[in-house]
């Protein structure tokens, strides 16, 4: 029973994986609007998966904004929290 659990965690469920990247896009678009209008100074956002690569594809866009966005990674490529913040901060 335990093996079996074991192999279920394993193998990644597409549509899982789907849910939660759709979940960290918009986790972060909104992290990047709400520090852009000033409405907070900085947001860390934790537990994402997808953090690292988010941190990537948004970067560009924060940048333009005047922000940055500084992803620390989890041990064992087991995800990683981001912040969003100003550049002059």
């Amino acid at each position: 029973m335990e093996r079996e659990a074991a192999r279920r965690t394993a193998t990644p469920d597409p549509e899982e994986t789907r849910r939660r990247l759709t979940s960290e896009v918009a986790e972060v678009e909104t992290a990047i609007a709400l520090v852009a209008s000033g409405a907070a100074s900085r947001i860390t956002l934790t537990g994402l998966r997808f953090g690292e690569q988010l941190a990537r594809r948004f970067r560009g866009e924060a940048r333009l904004r005047g922000l940055r966005l500084d992803p620390l990674p989890w041990p064992e490529d087991a995800g990683c929290d981001l912040i969003v913040r100003r550049i002059d901060e």
